[in-house]
């Protein structure tokens, strides 16, 4: 039984490995991408956004998918899709085209990356939550650490489109695992899926994000970009009002009676909008402003992942001396400071010194991560662990996408005295204003009880 377990964590593991090195590998390669589709590199973040949207559109039903056609069938269906569309991605001619790709590719990591944190959940339970998604997320970090590193060798010296066709072996590789280990998994009976408030919730939060992202583009008109976003705004209003009239909705908004739910899932959307467009800003300072080459570009986000990497080891540990409380405060205001300090780099800086910045911003964000991925469940019941699974991945992909959306926004808003140029001064402010949106999560954080997620934290009961 222990065999089977620690294989179920490593195939989680290894889906996690491709969605998290195929989120980073295309960073380093936006600059070449872009005169490849002849777009300007900012409109690429398109491409970047529809995968994270279609993540977020879809991760509220992959529990209910996931319950009536089975949790194996859904999971390796969902990296067959990734895997597929990861083909598709590489022989895209247009960003049109790719960005539909990326779309699909979406989905596939919607019937994955949720299905695989409630495999974890379901197969250890909540109290090994923290240790066993700690090691998950080290796995996935080899993929973000790989990612900006292959991202960078393989357009150097390849081409662009390679950056998607790497995923082709690593996806087969763990459809095959998943077929001969994971548990099979009858469906169960569920409610009937809440059609109305799914097309409520998934068109305002596209409509919402499309909107935040068209404000940064300089084709399509500000007035209707508002216009955009605020009927969407006002559809998800439509939803939040809808759901309380169903008894099974989309998304459970009863969950957010749950104190510490509600301050973790607010303060992680809030820290994650804040710092969630760092990976997109970097290679574009990098290659445009400094004019380093994709390669190296890619050697210095690696630091990144190292950081995520050494700090899984020590999570727990940390999370059990200051509490969940006082570990969030502190560390909040490390990665507002580990923001902060790309303000003052410029290409005179050392480049081993960037490299210990990037590394010290994937420190801080892992611990941030850690606690904010394990606490969310902290008082949610047996039954409403899929909910909840749902609505946390949910929350992740959506700050994601607004922080990217928001990041191309202030760079354009900042470039307007450069003539839209990309200029290191552009970037500078960029850093420091992402790094207030970040600040202000402490004031949620605050409102937190000491002893917070206390249950989390204690060590299992062990027979014998």
């Amino acid at each position: 039984m222990e065999k089977q377990e620690k294989i179920i964590s490593f195939i989680v593991s290894l889906s996690f490995f491709i969605e998290t090195m195929d989120s980073t590998v295309i960073n380093t390669a936006i600059p070449v991408m872009s005169q490849s589709l002849h777009v300007n590199p900012v409109d690429l973040k398109l491409a970047l956004i529809s995968y994270l949207l279609s993540l977020a559109i879809f991760i509220p039903i992959s529990g209910w998918i996931a319950d009536k056609f089975g949790i194996k069938k859904v999971f390796m269906c969902g990296l067959l899709i990734f895997t597929l569309s990861s083909l598709w991605c590489g022989f895209s001619q247009s960003l049109t085209e790719l960005v539909i790709a990326r779309a699909i590719q979406g989905l596939g990591g919607a019937l994955g990356m949720p299905i695989g944190r409630l495999i974890i959940l379901k197969t250890f339970g909540s109290h090994k939550l923290v240790t066993e998604m700690g090691r998950v997320v080290m796995v996935g970090a080899l993929g973000m650490m790989l990612g900006p590193v292959l991202g960078g060798f393989i357009t150097h010296y390849f081409s662009w489109q390679w950056i998607f066709w790497i995923n082709l072996p690593v996806g087969a590789y763990a459809i095959f695992l998943a077929k001969r280990w994971l548990h099979d998994s009858p469906p169960i009976p569920v409610p009937k899926l809440d059609m109305l408030g799914f097309i409520l919730f998934g068109a305002g939060l596209a409509g919402f994000t499309f909107g935040a992202s068209a404000l940064s583009e300089t084709n399509i008109n500000f007035f209707y970009s508002l216009l955009i976003t605020a009927i969407s705004f006002a559809l998800l209003i439509c939803y939040a009002w809808h759901s309380r009239r169903r008894k099974n909705p989309v998304i459970k908004t009863d969950l957010f009676k749950l104190h510490t739910f509600k301050l973790t899932i607010i303060g992680s959307l809030i820290s994650r909008i804040g710092f969630s467009g760092m990976p997109f800003m970097l290679p574009l300072l990098m290659q445009i402003a400094f004019g380093y080459s994709p390669q190296l570009s890619g050697l210095l986000l690696a630091p990144t992942a190292i950081g995520v990497l050494l700090i899984k080891p020590f999570a727990l540990p940390l999370l059990r001396f200051f509490g969940y409380k006082k570990l969030l405060l502190l560390n909040t205001t490390f990665v507002v400071l580990s923001l902060w300090v790309f303000t003052i780099v410029t290409i005179a800086t050392p480049i081993y010194l960037i490299a210990i910045f990037t590394f010290l911003f994937g420190f801080a964000a892992s611990l941030q991560f850690s606690a904010l991925n394990s606490l969310a469940y902290s008082d949610v019941s047996a039954t409403n662990q899929s909910a909840a699974n749902s609505m946390v991945s949910t929350v992740q992909q959506i700050s994601q996408s607004i922080g990217i959306a928001i990041c191309a926004l202030l760079l354009r808003f900042f470039s307007r005295g450069e003539h839209f140029q990309l200029t290191t001064t552009v970037f500078h402010h960029t850093f420091f204003t992402i790094g207030l949106i970040t600040f202000t999560a402490i004031l949620i954080f605050a409102q937190m009880k000491v002893d917070d997620g206390e249950e989390m934290l204690k060590e299992p009961l062990t027979a014998g």
